[in-house]
């Protein structure tokens, strides 16, 4: 049986040696828990010390919350509303970009949603902000530019919802243009029955 080789040392500049850091983390993270990632795994893999990698990452815990919070930049990236267009336009824009972003990666996003709910204040923290960054942003391109606890309440139930419809849902059943389809009118029809609930 060979043994594999560990990797040779490549010198890289700061922000480099980080965002290789983080995208290890990101891609063991699909493998298991955040809280049983190895960090001298990690550090292996870089071909750097344990103690080089705490260079970058003072603690675990940091270490962590900075692969959470690269994975949802990843994912705003993506779910964003184009500059122009009528409010339909841009919500299709943010729903079309969040679900192709969690069936091309659906383990990593299942992976810091699982992360989340591991229990540690600060991983939860950010994947909340998260959360509230894009049901904010959905509310503006629906064109709600005051939104209220209640729109905020709706837009939250609504993203639980075309999460979990765009991390189950499979070509055999719902193809992902339907899919987009179906999540922006219910997204409108969701809006419509909570503002009525106002009157």
């Amino acid at each position: 049986m060979t043994t594999k080789p560990a990797p040779t040392r490549v010198r890289l500049k700061p922000e480099e040696r980080r965002a290789q850091l983080i995208s290890i983390g990101l891609r063991l993270l699909t493998t298991r828990p955040i809280h049983e990632m190895s960090i001298d795994e990690v550090a292996v893999e870089a071909g750097i010390s344990r103690g080089l990698l705490f260079h970058y990452f003072p603690t675990k815990r940091d270490y962590y919350v900075a692969v959470v919070q690269a994975g949802g930049r990843r994912l705003l990236l993506h779910a964003a509303a184009p500059e122009e267009g009528t409010p339909q336009d841009r919500v299709r824009g943010i729903v079309d970009g969040f679900v192709s972003f969690v069936q091309r990666r659906k383990d990593t996003y299942v992976a810091v949603v699982r992360a989340a709910a591991g229990g540690d204040d600060l991983v939860l923290e950010v994947f909340e902000d998260n959360r509230r960054t894009l049901a904010d942003r959905v509310l503006q391109a629906a064109g709600i530019h005051a939104p209220t606890p209640l729109h905020r309440l709706a837009a939250r139930g609504w993203l639980a919802m075309a999460e979990e419809m765009a991390v189950s849902s499979t070509a055999d059943v719902v193809t992902k243009d339907d899919l987009v389809d179906l999540l922006v009118s219910s997204l409108e029809q969701t809006l419509e029955q909570f503002a009525a609930v106002r009157r």
